[in-house]
C-alpha cells in the first residue's frame, strides 16, 4: 500500500508540456531572460538576465544555495521558471519538440542514477543509440572503461549485480553524457567526487574533444573555475560578477566562496571542571 501511494503520487504529477519547434543551426547559445524562480523563503534567482555564449566553456560557482545547480535545470528544462524564459539559439525552450531538446542537451551528475541493465545500456542510454566503437571511446574518455573491462562480462555485465563505488557510477555517468551531448553539455559538480588525476583527464575532454560544444560546468572547486572561459558569480539571487577566474579572484567575497564554512569549536568540558 505504501509503494502504491507512492506511485500514484507520480502519476497524478502532469505530464510536461513540450512545443513542436526544431532548432536552428547554432553555436549553443544560451539566454535567461527575466528568469525568476521562487523559493520556500523567496526568489532563488530574481529576473536574472544571462547570455552564455555558444561552445564556450563556462563555470558556475557561488555559496550554497544561491541557485546554481537551479541555473544548470533551467539550461535543459529540467525545471521551469516561474517567471521569464530560456532560449537554446533563440529558441525557447517550452517550444521545443521534447526530442529536440534531448538531443541537443545532457547532463553529468555528482550522484547519477544509472538506467539500463547492463553498462552499454547505461552509457548508451539515451535519445540515440551509439555504435559500440562510440560508448567505448566516451568510456575511455570519462575513464571507465579501464574497470567496466575487468568486469565478468565487461561491458554486457547487469548492473544491478555489479556493484561499484561511487566514484565509478560518476564516470559511467560521464560517459552516458558525454555520448549524448548534441551542442550543450552541463555537469553540475562532477568533479566533487573525482580524484586529481581523473578531474584533471576529464578537463583535457572538455577542452579537446568537446570543446566545440557549450560546456556549462557548477563547481566549488578553484581549479575547475581557473580552466574555464568564463565564470558566472551567482550570489543575492543574481549574477554579483563575470569574468575570468584570475580577473574575479582580486574580489574578497569571490575568494571565499571557495572555502568551507567556518566550523565554531565547542569546548569540551572534563570531569573536572576544566576545558580542553
Amino acid at each position: 500500500r505504501a509503494a502504491a501511494a507512492r506511485v500514484a503520487e507520480v502519476i497524478a504529477e502532469p505530464p510536461v508540456a513540450y512545443g513542436s519547434e526544431r532548432l536552428p543551426a547554432g553555436p549553443g547559445r544560451l539566454q535567461f531572460r527575466g528568469v525568476t524562480v521562487q523559493g520556500a523563503d523567496g526568489p532563488v534567482l530574481n529576473d536574472l538576465d544571462l547570455t552564455i555564449p555558444g561552445g564556450a566553456l563556462v563555470a558556475v560557482v557561488g555559496r550554497s544555495g544561491s541557485g546554481k545547480s537551479l541555473l544548470a535545470a533551467l539550461a535543459g528544462r529540467l525545471v521551469d521558471p516561474d517567471e521569464g524564459e530560456v532560449l537554446l539559439d533563440g529558441v525557447p525552450l517550452r517550444r521545443l519538440a521534447r526530442e529536440e531538446l534531448r538531443r541537443a542537451v545532457a547532463y553529468g551528475f555528482e550522484r547519477p542514477v544509472l538506467l539500463g541493465e547492463t553498462f552499454a545500456d547505461a552509457i548508451g542510454f539515451g535519445p540515440r543509440t551509439p555504435s559500440a566503437g562510440e560508448l567505448a571511446a566516451q568510456a575511455r574518455a570519462a575513464r571507465a572503461d579501464a574497470f567496466i573491462r575487468r568486469m565478468p562480462a565487461g561491458y554486457a555485465s547487469r548492473v544491478a549485480d555489479t556493484p561499484v563505488s561511487g566514484g565509478e557510477a560518476q564516470r559511467v555517468g560521464l560517459a552516458r553524457a558525454f555520448v549524448q551531448a548534441g551542442r550543450v553539455l552541463i555537469l553540475d559538480d562532477v568533479a566533487a567526487s573525482l580524484d586529481t588525476v581523473t578531474e584533471h583527464h576529464i578537463s583535457q575532454v572538455l577542452t579537446g574533444a568537446l570543446a566545440d560544444r557549450t560546456r556549462l560546468i557548477v563547481t566549488h572547486r578553484t581549479s575547475t573555475a581557473d580552466r574555464a572561459e568564463l565564470v558566472i558569480w551567482l550570489a543575492d539571487g543574481g549574477v554579483r560578477g563575470r569574468g575570468t577566474h584570475r580577473d574575479l579572484w582580486a574580489d574578497p567575497e569571490y575568494r571565499a566562496t571557495f572555502q568551507p564554512p567556518s566550523v565554531t569549536r565547542t569546548p569540551v568540558r572534563t570531569g573536572a571542571g576544566g576545558a580542553r
